[in-house]
């Protein structure tokens, strides 16, 4: 529709004339008549108050299908993202560059642009994240929706972080609210029936992810000098803490991607015992690692948990990394690797790399 035929309808709405139309705007009444005529249409300066008249926004006066847009923008979101499950980084900066030239006032597009940008540039060790600040930038400064605002201040911290610039990133971190403001932390207790259930396991699955994740980043501390907070003694006891404490959750076994964490304790806890010369202690935690990588590989991302914390519910698919899944990792660190040989001389070795080559593969 144009302009012209939409202020017609716009004025008729309002119960407006055309002489209080123009009245309003300061112009002729006769100029009112050549716009609702289509023969000439109103100068751009005044789009806002025919906006602020007719309580519209320019997208309506314009004739702009909103739906229509919307339908398309959140098709190219959906598609970005099931490219992004599938590790194909590329593909999903590429299909968001087109929806960022086709609609480039969404801020929805911006913000998955920048969050495909960092996540391709860190795994191929680029350093210039200038395209993603200035992404993020122009969100901070225009859009006043507060997810989508919040999202962006996280895509930006962590390109600053890659980046090297810490400092912006801790300026940045401090505009970020507390875990006990999140909305999350705040529904905890008011969840509440069928309804609000699956949200409550959402937030469960995350805490226990997070809760196991933040046991092995403890592992990793370190004082100013480099040397670790932990004594290995505690780091042992933290990993096998870790490994326990998703034992004890999922004692059907049914980790889903928090495997990953297991297999991770695990391959700390075998190399540890390995260097100490203790191999039976070393060859046990290598197994239970296999069986936490197997796993991750295997597992079907569409079905729900068997075990009682998060039964029902599933906790979806991981991205696999372009050198391959999991067990293909340890198998390449099995076969290669020179503190792995004493394991190669081991009577159960064949069985263990069979086990991993059944699903060891490229992406």
């Amino acid at each position: 529709m144009l302009i012209g035929s939409t202020i017609k309808r716009l004025r008729r709405e309002k119960d407006i004339t055309q002489e209080q139309l123009a009245e309003y705007l300061g112009i002729t009444s006769r100029a009112i008549s050549q716009w609702e005529c289509n023969r000439t249409a109103p100068d751009i300066s005044q789009l806002p108050a025919l906006c602020h008249i007719f309580d519209v926004s320019s997208d309506v006066l314009l004739g702009i299908n909103m739906e229509k847009n919307n339908e398309e923008i959140k098709k190219y979101l959906t598609e970005a993202a099931e490219l992004g499950y599938q590790g194909k980084g590329a593909e999903r900066t590429a299909l968001l560059r087109e929806a960022n030239k086709k609609f480039p006032r969404d801020y929805k597009i911006m913000q998955s642009l920048a969050d495909s940008l960092v996540c391709e540039y860190s795994r191929k060790g680029i350093k210039d994240y200038d395209e993603v600040f200035d992404l993020c930038n122009r969100i901070l400064a225009e859009c006043t929706e507060s997810a989508v605002r919040y999202e962006a201040i996280d895509t930006l911290g962590t390109a600053y972080g890659y980046a090297g610039k810490k400092d912006e990133m801790l300026k940045l971190a401090k505009e970020m609210p507390r875990t006990h403001f999140s909305y999350e932390n705040f529904m905890m207790y008011h969840w509440k029936g069928d309804s609000d259930f699956n949200e409550f396991q959402s937030y469960l699955s995350f805490l226990i992810y997070h809760t196991a994740e933040m046991i092995g980043l403890a592992v990793g501390q370190r004082h100013d000098n480099g040397d670790f907070i932990y004594p290995l003694e505690d780091r042992i006891h933290l990993w096998k803490t870790e490994v326990g404490f998703l034992e004890l959750l999922f004692p059907d076994g049914d980790y889903q991607y928090k495997a990953q964490l297991g297999e991770i304790a695990c391959s700390f806890l075998s190399t540890a015992y390995l260097r100490n010369q203790n191999y039976e202690e070393a060859w046990k935690w290598l197994e239970k690692g296999v069986g936490f990588a197997i796993h991750m590989d295997t597992y079907n991302s569409d079905a729900p948990h068997s075990s009682a914390i998060l039964r029902g519910y599933s906790s979806g698919g991981w991205i696999m990394e372009t050198e391959g899944n999991r067990s293909q990792s340890m198998l390449k660190w099995l076969i290669t690797d020179d503190e792995a040989a004493v394991f190669r001389t081991d009577a159960r070795y064949e069985t263990l790399v069979n086990r991993l080559k059944n699903v060891a593969k490229k992406p």
